[in-house]
């Protein structure tokens, strides 16, 4: 063996030995795990990372992910509905409908429940993808409706003695109202994943304090898109009681 030959196989065996090396799974614990590691990859790289990059990460070779996924764009698209199913894992749209406790109470509750199930990988995905034009997968805004802003709306109309939506379909302008809310707790996620600033309050006082600004307001003006008076807003007193708390 040649000098050059030796030293090639010194350093092939140098690198081998820096690698990482994956810990032995069945099939369907390393199709979650490649997908799982994806979602953290694609997060902090970007789209533009390479499934090479992700199998270096991971201390596998770049076959191994292409025996689970024919194509990088089937194992991103896997990511994207990792992270939106795991949004998704509690009935959202029961606790909103438990009416045993005030609607202020449980509509915080879903909203700390719905900001819990991202450890900041998702909105980071999230985030990239709406700015690279991708599209994402069609169940994300559907179970959005049917797990928050239709039970919301259920339950601001009922206070208000109004149609339930299976009745009467929301307006156009009730749901651009209630994703003012979505918004602001989609905020909440970005200043806390993105920015690195969590809320100085922590996360659940800071959901409830916005739930407790929104909800007074969001009762007048659908009382006044179906032409109805709302009630006097206990909202002020609502806001009180959080602040004396926090």
């Amino acid at each position: 063996m040649t000098g050059a030959t030796v030293g090639e196989a010194r350093g092939r065996g140098a690198a081998q030995a820096g690698r990482v090396r994956a810990p032995r799974m069945s099939a369907l614990e390393r199709r979650e795990d490649i997908v799982a590691q994806a979602v953290r990859f694609f997060a902090a790289e970007g789209f533009a990372g390479t499934t090479h990059d992700l199998a270096a990460r991971m201390g596998v070779r770049q076959a191994l992910i292409y025996r689970y996924f024919p194509s990088k764009e089937a194992l991103i698209e896997a990511a994207f509905r990792r992270v939106t199913d795991s949004r998704w894992t509690r009935d959202l749209a029961g606790l909103m409908a438990d009416r045993s406790a005030p609607l202020e109470q449980r509509l915080a509750d879903v909203y700390c429940a719905y900001a819990a199930q991202d450890d900041g990988a998702g909105i980071r995905l999230l985030l990239r993808a709406a700015l690279d034009r991708m599209t994402l997968p069609p169940p994300r805004g559907a179970t959005l409706t049917t797990q928050i802003l239709d039970p919301l709306l259920a339950e601001l109309r009922h206070g208000l003695g109004l149609p339930d939506p299976a009745r009467l379909p929301p307006l156009t302008e009730e749901r651009e109202l209630l994703m003012t809310l979505h918004g602001a707790m989609v905020q909440q996620a970005v200043r806390e994943h993105v920015y690195g600033q969590p809320p100085p309050l922590g996360r659940e006082a800071a959901i409830r304090l916005a739930v407790a600004a929104f909800l007074p307001g969001a009762r007048e003006a659908i009382a006044r898109l179906h032409g109805r008076r709302a009630a006097p807003p206990s909202g002020r007193a609502a806001l009180d009681r959080l602040a004396r708390r926090v």
